[in-house]
């Protein structure tokens, strides 16, 4: 039997409400770097109040709340706003769990690319070589090292103490984060469970600022880091547990394919590979955010990546040598996590 065609009788505004959400992208990007969200959280609440806040006349800043109350970030309550909860809880500054810096970070790096689609689509290839867009190309750059890294801190450790508390590090003695950024999976892990150490590798550049990370957090006695990258020399060896946390959508499956078994051959007989990475249905019917970093992940032609679905993570730890693979979803709208075990 047939599904009946949701859209059926439906006029423009859903093709309008698609097309047109970069108005909403604006919107926010101009809260978040006026700090709208953070002067209501410290008591900014009538609007003569957020005006001068925000150093702005009264019709500016009713023009902003009016968008921003539009699009549900904000409310007003007997003639006072207030912040939405999610948007009170990561668009806050003062709040730990603030990644507003990470959101316009990486809004102003990849908005323009997205004009372009239908050009990456179609362009032919001239080479596959790494260019300047790709993150080890990227990382060479101090400056830039340190504004990804800590914009990734801002947005990831919030993740981290999610990971920490649903995935047991307890049972593991030594583990390997590749890949590990700013160090806020160690950081949180090391926080809510003893007994283990870890190794963070990533790349020179990066590893400089995930030591302050570390150093700030009191746990370099539990954290040690290492320079090095995915495709270089051999991994450290010795550990039970090794994982790469969200890089691996920025390869083709037979670079994944090399990663998971470089990362095999650092574990010890009957260690465990960890992956937590963007992931699509087994259909491949979404989620949103998968399908549009995999729609991403084509450059004038060429391959920068692929999110894959869990049945085919689990072929790769096949392919790489590994048993038992099982995978779940950690958030449901973006990330999957995938487990196995090398033989042993």
């Amino acid at each position: 039997m047939t599904t009946k065609d949701f859209t059926l009788g439906m006029k423009t505004e859903r093709m309008t409400d698609i097309a047109l959400a970069f108005k909403q992208t604006g919107a926010i990007l101009a809260a978040i770097e006026l700090e709208l969200f953070t002067h209501i959280a410290r008591g900014a609440g009538t609007l003569g109040e957020i005006a001068a806040a925000l150093n702005m006349d009264e019709e500016k800043a009713d023009r902003l709340l009016t968008a921003c109350k539009s699009i549900k970030l904000v409310r007003e309550v007997n003639g006072r706003h207030e912040n939405f909860s999610d948007v009170e809880r990561y668009l806050v500054k003062d709040s730990k769990t603030y990644f507003g810096d990470y959101l316009d970070y990486m809004a102003h790096r990849d908005y323009g690319a997205w004009e372009h689609i239908a050009t990456n689509l179609t362009a032919v290839a001239e080479t596959n070589e790494d260019d300047d867009r790709t993150y080890l190309s990227l990382m060479q750059d101090p400056e830039k090292a340190r504004e990804f890294t800590v914009a990734g801190y801002e947005a990831s450790i919030g993740l981290g103490h999610k990971l920490a508390k649903e995935f047991d590090f307890s049972q593991f003695d030594r583990w390997l984060d590749l890949g590990g950024g700013s160090g806020c999976y160690a950081i949180a892990a090391c926080e809510r469970q003893q007994g283990f150490k870890v190794t963070v590798l990533d790349q020179a550049n990066v590893i400089a600022i995930a030591r302050e990370f570390i150093d700030k957090h009191g746990l370099a006695d539990r954290i040690d880091t290492k320079p090095g990258d995915f495709f270089g020399d051999a991994y450290p060896t010795g550990y039970d547990l090794a994982s790469y946390i969200t890089p691996l959508q920025g390869y083709m499956p037979d670079k994944v394919i090399a990663c998971l078994t470089k990362a095999r051959d650092a574990l010890k007989p009957g260690g465990t590979i960890l992956v937590v990475d963007y992931m699509l249905k087994d259909d491949k019917t979404g989620p949103i955010d998968p399908a549009f970093v995999n729609l991403f992940g084509v450059r004038e032609g060429r391959y920068l990546g692929r999110v894959n679905t869990g049945a085919e993570w689990c072929e790769f730890m096949k392919d790489a040598g590994f048993v038992d693979a099982e995978y779940r979803w950690f958030t449901p709208h973006q990330l999957g996590l995938i487990t196995a075990r090398k033989p042993g």
